[in-house]
């Protein structure tokens, strides 16, 4: 039997939707959710990987090398 260390969907899910939109903001009214809940969700899925995702500018986000990674592998 294979084990794999998959995190959470929703939070791969939300990653998803925040990296297409390069907004969490987006993301949260696509899922249906706030603004918190996607970024809480992004944190956690940063901390089970151990790096960031995302590069947080003011008013903007950037995808991260292993964000890029990540999104394409997700897609």
């Amino acid at each position: 039997m294979r084990h794999y260390d998959l995190p959470p969907l929703d939070q791969l899910e939300a990653f998803e939707a925040s990296a297409r939109h390069l907004s969490f903001t987006k993301a949260a009214d696509e899922l249906a959710l706030t603004q918190s809940a996607v970024s809480r969700q992004i944190a956690a899925l940063e901390e089970h990987y151990g790096l960031p995702l995302f590069r947080r500018l003011h008013r903007a986000l950037r995808l991260t090398d292993e964000g890029q990674t990540l999104y394409i592998a997700v897609t």
